[in-house]
């Protein structure tokens, strides 16, 4: 059965395009799933009214036109060469990456992004852009760091849970990749670092019970949604962004929440998964929970 909404891929002209296309067709031909490629180029100079020049685009604006173009047309011939069971889509949308990108992910079950790399139609897809997409976005939003651990080495699906009503978010997004990817999945709740054991004045006290008893009561009844999936489970004392980050060289997917404001507040991520979007050597996946 076709997916009612289809994963979005945010492209510019980067080699980082390049795998997240890559990356959202595997994903899409795992639940047949539409793919919708979008490159966003900036939006035209405005003039003074008075001067009756208002809207008239700037040469580089139309250069920037021709290139988001000719970026979309390559994905699609692309897309259509590596998958052709994969339903695939593309549009040159005028306007700026993020409010552009957030757009779309009120019609997407998931949003991908790529690289670092600036494109020649002048949008860094991660970085600001990705940070803000993903603290503003309607749905999952997985962001390229870097590549997923190969499979000589056994990867798996990381999500990191707390005590909170979050946590189930995250397991629901974690658990259905993990098994339509066929992966295990290991789920870590991080427990703050003892700072006198880490100065080395005394030994590692036990982790408390009452941490092990929520990691516990958060993926009660997860492996009998999901049979397929083998799971593991830590509780690790560390700075959350530290163990995360760790754990993301032997990760096919690291899933975090997004506790980021509202966009008329502010934009920012969380300081846990802003830090790991940074940070990450793998793919990272950010589940809104705002």
């Amino acid at each position: 059965m076709i997916a009612e909404r289809p994963i979005v891929v945010g492209i510019d002209a980067s080699a980082g395009a390049d795998a997240a296309l890559m990356w959202a067709l595997a994903d899409a031909a795992t639940h047949n799933a539409p793919v919708r490629v979008v490159c966003a180029y900036p939006r035209t100079a405005e003039y003074d009214p008075m001067l009756m020049w208002s809207g008239l685009p700037e040469p580089e604006s139309v250069h920037s036109h021709s290139v988001a173009k000719d970026v979309v047309a390559t994905a699609l011939k692309y897309a259509a060469a590596s998958d052709p069971s994969v339903l695939v889509q593309g549009e040159a949308i005028h306007g700026n990456p993020v409010p552009v990108l957030t757009e779309e992910s009120h019609r997407g079950s998931l949003l991908v992004l790529g690289s670092r790399h600036r494109s020649a139609v002048g949008a860094s897809v991660l970085g600001s852009v990705s940070a803000g997409v993903a603290a503003r976005s309607a749905c999952p939003v997985v962001v390229l760091g870097g590549p997923a651990a190969l499979a000589s080495e056994h990867p798996c699906v990381v999500v990191g849970v707390d005590g909170t009503a979050e946590s189930e978010l995250l397991l629901t997004f974690a658990f259905d990749h993990a098994s339509r990817h066929r992966v295990p999945l290991r789920a870590l709740l991080v427990w703050h670092p003892d700072l006198l054991a880490t100065m080395l004045w005394r030994a590692e006290p036990a982790v408390p019970k009452r941490a092990e008893l929520w990691l516990s009561e958060a993926l009660a009844g997860w492996s009998e949604k999901y049979p397929d999936v083998e799971v593991h489970s830590a509780v690790i004392r560390d700075h959350p962004a530290a163990a995360l980050t760790a754990w993301s060289s032997s990760a096919q997917l690291l899933v975090v929440g997004s506790r980021g404001r509202h966009a008329l507040v502010g934009t920012l991520l969380g300081s846990v998964s802003q830090a790991v979007l940074h940070h990450a050597t793998c793919p990272v996946a950010v589940v809104p929970t705002h």
